[in-house]
C-alpha cells in the first residue's frame, strides 16, 4: 500500500496544488507510473507511484491546494483495508490554516485554504469550521454549484 504524499520537495516548500490527476480512482497503476501532477510557485512536477497496484481513493481535488505532507491518495490491492487518512489531513490543513493565519497577521481568515472562495451560509460556515472541514472539499464532493448550507455539511458528514 502505498499513501500518495506532497513531499517536501525543497525547504521553502509548504504546499502544492493538485494540477491533474493522471490516474483515476480505480485504474491500475504500475510502479514508477506518473499518478498526479504537483504545481508549486517554484516547478511543476508528477509524482510517481513507488508500488504498483490501484488508485483505490483519492483526497484532494484538482486545483486543491493542500500542505506537504498531505495524502493527496492511496493506491492498494484491489480488496486490501484502507486505513482512514481523514484525520490527519485534517490535522495539517489546520494546521496549516493556523499558520497562513499567523503569517498574514490581522488578514481575515479564509475559508478555503484551496485558495477559492466557496459561497456558504454562515451556519455552514461555522458547521464545517467545528468539524475541521473544507469547505471547497463539501463543494467538490456534492458537485454543488451554489452556496452551501449547513444541510449540505451534514450530508456530506454522513
Amino acid at each position: 500500500m502505498q499513501l500518495i504524499r506532497i513531499p517536501k520537495a525543497s525547504e521553502n516548500l509548504e504546499a502544492a496544488t493538485v494540477g491533474k490527476w493522471l490516474k483515476a480512482e480505480g485504474d491500475e497503476v504500475r510502479a514508477g507510473e506518473e499518478v498526479v501532477e504537483l504545481l508549486t510557485d517554484k516547478a511543476d512536477f508528477a509524482l510517481e507511484a513507488e508500488e504498483s497496484g490501484r488508485l483505490r481513493r483519492i483526497t484532494a481535488v484538482e486545483k486543491s491546494t493542500v500542505p506537504v505532507g498531505y495524502i493527496l491518495g492511496i493506491i492498494a490491492g484491489k480488496d486490501e483495508p484502507l486505513p482512514d487518512v481523514d484525520p490527519e489531513n485534517r490535522a495539517l490543513m489546520q494546521a496549516a490554516e493556523l499558520q497562513a493565519g499567523t503569517e498574514e497577521a490581522g488578514a481575515a481568515p479564509r475559508p478555503s485554504f484551496a485558495g477559492r472562495k466557496i459561497a456558504a451560509t454562515p451556519a455552514a460556515r461555522r458547521l464545517a469550521k467545528e468539524r475541521g472541514i473544507d469547505l471547497a472539499e463539501i463543494a467538490s464532493a456534492l458537485g454543488k454549484k451554489g452556496a452551501l448550507t449547513a444541510t449540505d455539511v451534514e450530508q456530506y458528514l454522513q
